[in-house]
């Protein structure tokens, strides 16, 4: 029994000193307001006025309980900001959101070289590990920070806090002074590049251990693109993308058999994110990316597929006003159109999405080009940017997004409509479709002719154009709809980066890509006949010449092609009394004097079969 009782208290006594070689201390730097700080065991260090110096917080450790450790804010920030991410791995998103930040050079009359703070009541026989995060996004400057921390060893490193969401610096194995105390301090790194030289500093990790160790939190590593299903053709440039956290370097890798072999694209910084990968000539259906460092990796959930670049576009052109054109969000990466080119172009290199909004633009300045303006209006076409430059940019699809200055010129609800009808039917004339969107909420103040001019269009849209109508106002605005909801409001007008979000997501739901990509399939198709393969006519566009190639089973056919104008009208007349078996290529190269830039249909007709291709000329 006593020898029980003895390997109970020793093995007990293992447990404990197992358990507490290592502690986790976590730390907010930031904004005293809610919603900002971090609840559960973190400790918040927050400062209610600038250059605010003197703040203490005794530390509790990520159990809850407490460590005996003082922090003091002894070396003041300027002050805080709340422009960080939310996006962070490993962080909670009310620490990673905001931080404090300082500067270089003078900032509103502030100037705050070095921040920092010193923590004492530390074992001088121990351990001190710090990993240090920090964001502020919508920037495109480099802001780094050079962090030190003193003690009986002293040690440096840096973080770029522009558009950070994953990113840490670590500094490992500090051993206080023989007083107990550590010091840490934040000033700007030497590649900073900002006017200001800001640099940050948003939440800490301290770990306390009995021994050195190599590295804080676990690593992570997960692959965004390509994921799976993604078209992404040859010599096109789109990006693999990643998130990581407590990786150094990737290996980038792809494989055009499902897995079963891979070769190197590159090695790059794991802190990058991104890398813009060229698509090889490796036409196939089963490929597939990985990313690793060491025994951390990820792979891409199914396969993806490379294509031949045969000049094949799917164009989506945007036309509107300012929050088409970009206005609200903190980056224009999170604008709602930005955010579109982005998701299509990524899960198929073919989409391209061109974008004529310009902010303050009502109705009638996208009118077809040659309109009369009514008289008392007071704007004017912009040739430039109308649905009839759309329609030269060889649109397939038409989206208009004008949220507001209709209504805040006090044009009535029946010359909207008048208007939106022109410019679409001037559109399916030839055969493009174009999707109308909703008005958005707008604080008008006291002007209720506006408002209910906005309401009739709210309520009209859908009715007169149904399928073709897409939703940006419902749960977007206050009750009554005079104003944007606090949640997405930048300015009384326009949307904030929560917004545009839900704007993108509702564009994306009416499948709009979707119908504009089968439309132009549907018009390339090969439908009568078969020679034994595929015909191609490319490239498509073209600008000097086109090629069609088709396989021929039997020399005793009669092959006539003919390209057709919008108009139906026969400007080319191609005969092949030369064709033969097996391939088959036929070019035409049109006399720039006679034919015009434009959409053309090419029949081809083989016997007594024929197959119809839109082609366009540029």
């Amino acid at each position: 029994m006593k020898l029980k009782i003895i390997l109970s208290i020793t093995l007990s006594l293992f447990i404990v000193i197992i358990s507490y070689s290592q502690e986790s201390t976590l730390l907010d730097f930031g904004s005293p307001n809610t919603g900002f700080t971090s609840s559960g065991n973190w400790n918040n260090i927050t400062v209610n006025t600038g250059s605010q110096s003197g703040v203490v917080v005794n530390l509790i450790n990520d159990l809850g309980n407490t460590t005996g450790a003082t922090l003091t804010l002894d070396d003041s920030f300027d002050f805080y900001n709340t422009s960080g991410t939310t996006d962070n791995l490993s962080l909670t998103e009310t620490a990673t959101k905001d931080s404090f930040f300082g500067e270089a050079s003078s900032f509103n009359g502030v100037t705050n070289t070095t921040g920092g703070f010193t923590l004492s009541n530390l074992d001088p026989t121990k351990y001190y590990s710090f990993s240090i995060f920090a964001s502020r996004m919508g920037v495109s400057d480099n802001r780094e920070a050079l962090y030190t921390v003193f003690g009986q060893n002293i040690l440096s490193n840096s973080l770029n806090a522009a558009n950070n969401t994953s990113n840490t610096s670590n500094i490992l194995n500090i051993q206080p002074l023989s007083n107990g105390t550590i010091s840490f301090s934040a000033t700007t790194g030497t590649n900073n590049n900002n006017s200001y030289g800001f640099y940050y500093l948003g939440a800490i990790e301290m770990v306390t251990s009995t021994t050195p160790i190599t590295t804080i939190g676990n690593a992570n590593l997960t692959l965004t693109y390509p994921n799976g299903g993604e078209v992404w053709e040859v010599n096109k440039t789109p990006y693999i993308s990643w998130q990581s956290q407590n990786i150094t370097t990737l290996t980038i890798e792809y494989s055009i058999n499902d897995g079963s072999t891979w070769t190197t694209i590159a090695t790059v910084p794991a802190n990058t994110n991104k890398y813009n990968w060229t698509i090889p000539n490796n036409v196939s259906t089963q490929c597939k990316v990985r990313i690793s460092e060491g025994a951390n990796m990820d792979v891409s959930d199914s396969n993806f597929s490379i294509i031949e670049n045969d000049d094949v576009n799917y164009k989506i052109v945007v036309l509107g006003s300012s929050t088409a054109a970009g206005t609200g969000p903190s980056n224009i990466n999170n604008a709602w159109v930005w955010r579109y080119r982005d998701y299509l172009t990524q899960s198929d290199t073919r989409y391209q999405v061109d974008n004529l909004a310009v902010g303050g633009y009502a109705t009638y300045n996208i009118l077809p080009t040659g309109t009369t303006i009514p008289s008392g209006i007071g704007r004017t076409i912009d040739t430039q940017k109308n649905v009839t430059k759309a329609l030269l940019l060889n649109a397939d699809g038409i989206i208009i997004n004008l949220p507001s200055n209709d209504a805040a010129s006090s044009y009535p609800t029946v010359d909207q409509m008048a208007n939106y009808h022109l410019i679409r039917n001037t559109a399916l004339a030839e055969n493009v479709p174009v999707w109308i969107g909703s008005p958005q909420p707008r604080n008008f103040g006291a002007n209720t002719t506006a408002l209910n001019i906005q309401l009739e269009m709210v309520t009209e849209t859908p009715i007169e154009f149904g399928e073709y109508a897409f939703d940006f106002w419902t749960d977007l605005g206050v009750t009554g709809g005079n104003g944007i909801n606090p949640l997405y409001n930048t300015d009384g007008v326009h949307m904030n980066d929560a917004g545009h979000l839900i704007l993108f997501e509702r564009v994306i739901a009416k499948n709009i890509h979707t119908i504009v990509k089968s439309n132009v399939d549907a018009s390339l198709s090969v439908d009568l006949y078969d020679f034994g393969s595929l015909i191609k006519v490319y490239p498509n566009p073209f600008k000097e010449e086109l090629s069609i190639k088709f396989n021929q089973n039997s020399d005793l056919l009669d092959v006539k092609i003919y390209i057709f104008d919008s108009y139906g009208r026969v400007v080319a007349k191609l005969l092949n009394n030369e064709s033969h078996v097996g391939e088959n290529i036929i070019k035409w190269n049109p006399d720039i004097n006679k034919i015009v830039k434009g959409i053309y249909l090419c029949e081809i007709r083989v016997g007594e079969n024929k197959t119809v291709k839109k082609i366009i000329f540029n």
